[in-house]
């Protein structure tokens, strides 16, 4: 029994390991790609403040360098020292049933202790250790000094690069903290830095580009000194403002890997063209799971008192998991300082961001949905940043959609802000008017689709776009144009996403940077329209093309279609396909019929559909069906058949 259970396990085994070296590659240049924004530039330094982790932390020994405390997650150090126990991991894989994963996990945490010892915290949040990072003073991280120091890399680098491109990489500052520490902390460091560099530039105002776990940072320090005047603009990418969905499912041990979005993620970026989700789809990986799940007791030891590990977790759960692990007496001061951030600065987070933005700061988020949250929590995300959590949306949770005729609840005056898919209720948002969301992307991956790359810089060193609404180009629900995605694809209407009944056609692109091509059929499961695509010539990277198509739209209330586009590659990915969701405008005040708010998102959920899901045929299904019914329609329409 134990050896047909490890053949059937080595295909996964070595799938997994792939991906976890694939995620632990570092970055071996910085890719740059040319970017051509409109607008006056204004000369301001720009602050660049990282996720987490990206800092490099020191520990003082007694010597003038000290050791080395964190660099990262360096695989060529990590790899030696699992294969040293890989006895250990393959009795593990072995009796995983019996043992549940403990002996592999046990193993893992063991070296992941002896690669990063001096990384903890104690109790209170506060560093068992003296560690510290390299340098938190401007002279010292202004990236011509930061850059070839060694152990110590720039942050941000592509976007560091290309923003250096306007304003000179003189004026480019690298903020280092002790990303450890809770927001609050990183924030009063920022305070600091600010004034730091404002002296050491000459300027009195600075810019700042803010990722993930520093658009935590940023948005605090800008809920409680933003109306100070020291920030012009300030660009969050991808920002944990409200925590990440990771920390809630590892600390409740809830882990259920998405391997698919985690492939996704990986393709997008590595600049992969072809489709290679398709292979985990009939792929069991649970196992991985529950070697991931086993780990939290020992993690817990290492990471438990971090205070950005707690700030991290969604109000909602933090609670429920704070009386599961600080209930030691010796947590109270962890305890006050996250509750202070959960009760305290988040609650008044929209209100402080607005303030500023009506006073003459500048703030704006930009921030990937439409994705699962990597590590299984059931919320629309960037992969790793709940949508709700990066902005303050309101969000129908994953598989799922507001009904039609849904009502958003702020009025906002009258502006609509639900989103074409009726996934998103932005009028609940930090900043409703100053808010992107692109559909699609990934975390922290701002810079790596062309629209959100141009749409930072422009917010982060003009003042041409103002809000959602200045520039047609950027609309507030954008769809990630990513190589990666193969085509993208709008109604023909005045604004992407939204269309009126008389719309007649639709316009199709290759977003590939090499790849040719070729549609083979255009479906919309809600509404009987026939697309023309027999004779359509191959689409060369780049080049667009305009289907009409004949048919009658539904007319009435607001309605969500979803329109699929199928195409072929000469590439591993014989046959793809990309749907997405545009709403149909109708009475806005025609609410859900039944009172029902919520529905299935996705049009495919057929009877058979879980079974097709479960072993990797439902994509082969859907494709053939939607080529035939969009083969059949468009001949019906040629013999002029209406019913």
């Amino acid at each position: 029994m134990k050896k047909s259970f490890f053949a059937k396990k080595i295909p996964a085994v070595l799938l997994a390991a792939t991906l976890v070296f694939l995620t632990a590659l570092p970055a071996f240049a910085v890719i740059q790609f040319p970017v051509e924004i409109e607008g006056e530039v204004n000369d301001y330094p720009v602050i660049m403040v990282p996720g987490i982790s990206t800092a490099w932390l020191q520990c003082d020994d007694g010597t003038e360098e000290g050791v080395c405390a964190w660099d990262g997650m360096n695989v060529n150090r990590l790899l030696p020292l699992l294969l040293d126990r890989i006895a250990d991991l393959t009795l593990g894989l072995t009796t995983l049933p019996f043992d549940k994963a403990d002996r592999i996990a046990a193993t893992i945490a063991g070296e992941m202790k002896n690669a990063w010892p001096l990384i903890g915290c104690n109790p209170d949040g506060s560093s068992i250790y003296p560690v510290h990072v390299y340098a938190d003073d401007a002279a010292s991280t202004n990236v011509p000094a930061i850059d070839g120091v060694p152990n110590v890399y720039e942050v941000e680098t592509e976007n560091a690069a290309t923003i250096a491109d306007y304003i000179g990489e003189e004026n480019v500052y690298d903020f280092l903290v002790d990303w450890r520490m809770g927001a609050e902390y990183g924030a009063n460091q920022l305070k600091a830095y600010i004034e730091d560099v404002k002296a050491h530039s000459g300027k009195d105002k600075v810019n700042i580009f803010a990722v993930s776990h520093g658009g935590q940072l940023t948005a605090t320090y800008l809920a409680l000194y933003g109306d100070e005047g020291n920030v012009n603009s300030a660009v969050l990418s991808s920002p944990a403002i409200g925590g990440a969905g990771i920390a809630y499912d590892l600390l409740s041990r809830n882990v259920h890997v998405d391997e698919q979005t985690l492939l996704k993620m990986i393709e997008v970026g590595f600049f992969v063209e072809e489709d290679y989700e398709w292979l985990l789809k009939a792929v069991d990986l649970g196992f991985v799971d529950q070697i991931l799940n086993a780990l939290v007791p020992y993690l817990a030891k290492s990471i438990g008192y971090w205070g950005s590990l707690w700030d991290f977790v969604p109000t909602p759960q933090y609670e429920m998991l704070k009386a599961q692990y600080l209930t030691d007496p010796a947590s109270a001061p962890l305890v006050a300082q996250s509750d202070r951030f959960h009760y305290e600065i988040l609650p008044t987070m929209g209100e402080k961001l607005r303030a500023l933005n009506e006073n003459g700061t500048s703030v704006a988020i930009i921030t990937g949905s439409g994705n699962r949250i990597v590590s299984g929590m059931n919320v629309y995300s960037d992969g790793i940043i709940p949508v709700e959590c990066a902005t303050g949306a309101t969000c129908a949770p994953y598989g799922r959609r507001f009904a039609d005729g849904y009502v958003q609840k702020e009025d906002c005056g009258g502006k609509n802000k639900i989103s074409p898919n009726m996934q998103i209720d932005a009028s609940t948002a930090f900043l409703p008017d100053r808010t992107w969301f692109s559909d699609g992307n990934y975390h922290g991956w701002t810079y790596w689709t062309p629209r959100t790359r141009t749409l930072a810089l422009e917010l982060l060193l003009t003042d041409k776009i103002r809000d959602v609404y200045s520039d047609p180009r950027y609309p507030q629900f954008l769809t990630s144009d990513h190589i990666s995605y193969g085509v993208d694809f709008n109604f023909d209407s005045a604004v992407p996403g939204y269309l009126l009944a008389d719309c007649a056609s639709v316009t199709i692109k290759n977003v590939c940077d090499k790849a040719t091509v070729r549609i083979t059929g255009v479906y919309c499961k809600e509404a009987p329209i026939a697309f023309r695509t027999a004779g359509l010539k191959a689409l060369s990277p780049g080049e667009s093309v305009t289907v009409p198509f004949s048919g009658t739209l539904p007319e009435g209330k607001r309605t969500c279609l979803h329109l699929t586009v199928c195409y072929t590659m000469n590439n591993v990915t014989p046959l793809s396909y990309r749907t997405k969701g545009f709403t149909l405008e109708g009475d806005r005040n025609e609410t859900a019929s039944g009172g029902t708010t919520l529905i299935n998102a996705y049009p495919f959920t057929e009877t058979g559909d879980k079974l097709l899901s479960q072993i990797g045929l439902r994509d082969y299904f859907s494709l053939f069906f939607m080529n035939l019914i969009s083969t059949l329609r468009a001949f019906r329409a040629i013999l002029g058949i209406t019913r």
